[in-house]
């Protein structure tokens, strides 16, 4: 189902073909193991795209010119994230979404992208750098995400990039407090619960059913997240 569903966004024929071997091997195993639960799937589902967040990141940063207020850029990423959820029923880093006192986060991203005055050597600091405005005190508003060197685009499909520019150009001429406040408005964003300090994850399952999906539409999100663990296992 993922492997169609793929090729339907445009992905590459160079990853096509790997993901069509992956898929042999995955018919294979189930032919073993049919009527079994020899594979046991790893319920954390690790499936978190480091590299592709960080080419989605760099995208945004070159069409804004370089850099982007910190909080708006995890803020697109986010709309990113949910908007490939809606259209192909398939995120396009596999984030741990939530809910945190300024809006939605995407959370491992979010992880990665924190000022730190050593940041640690992830493929995301390689790429990108957050800087921090001690004379600002507002927080939404004293950082700002810089590229630090140019950033392939090789993970991301055609589909993949038109929605990117479709978001940024949706968003270009917003401040962050209008980001923010959309964020907080249930129309807009009904899957945000208000928190004061800690963060509330927000089950993939919630937000298919925010987005007007079926139950059947729900096992096949599942299914697929399923058959991507197995074949993590596999390759690893």
């Amino acid at each position: 189902m993922w492997l169609e569903r793929m090729y339907y966004i445009g992905m590459s024929s160079e990853i096509m073909a790997n993901l069509t071997i992956y898929k042999w091997v995955l018919k294979l195993m189930e032919k073993i193991v049919v009527g079994s639960d020899i594979i046991k799937m790893s319920k954390k589902r690790a499936l978190y795209n480091e590299i592709k967040a960080t080419q989605i990141a760099c995208y945004l940063l070159d069409l804004n010119g370089g850099s982007m207020e910190y909080y708006k850029c995890l803020k697109l990423i986010y709309s990113i994230e949910r908007e490939s959820i809606r259209r192909w029923l398939r995120p396009a880093i596999y984030d741990n979404l939530c809910s945190m006192p300024h809006g939605q986060v995407v959370s491992q991203t979010l992880d990665r992208s924190k000022y730190r005055t050593r940041p640690a050597k992830t493929t995301w600091s390689k790429y990108l750098s957050t800087t921090k405005d001690e004379s600002i005190s507002d927080e939404t508003k004293n950082k700002t995400l810089r590229i630090i060197q140019k950033c392939s685009t090789d993970r991301l499909s055609k589909a993949e990039i038109e929605l990117i520019r479709a978001i940024y150009k949706a968003n270009k001429n917003k401040s962050v407090d209008e980001i923010i406040a959309e964020h907080h408005n249930p129309v807009i964003f009904p899957e945000w619960k208000k928190t004061d300090k800690t963060s509330i994850p927000t089950k993939y399952s919630e937000l298919l059913s925010i987005l007007g999906k079926n139950q059947e539409e729900l096992d096949e999100f599942n299914a697929d997240l399923d058959e991507l663990d197995i074949l993590r296992e596999l390759v690893s």
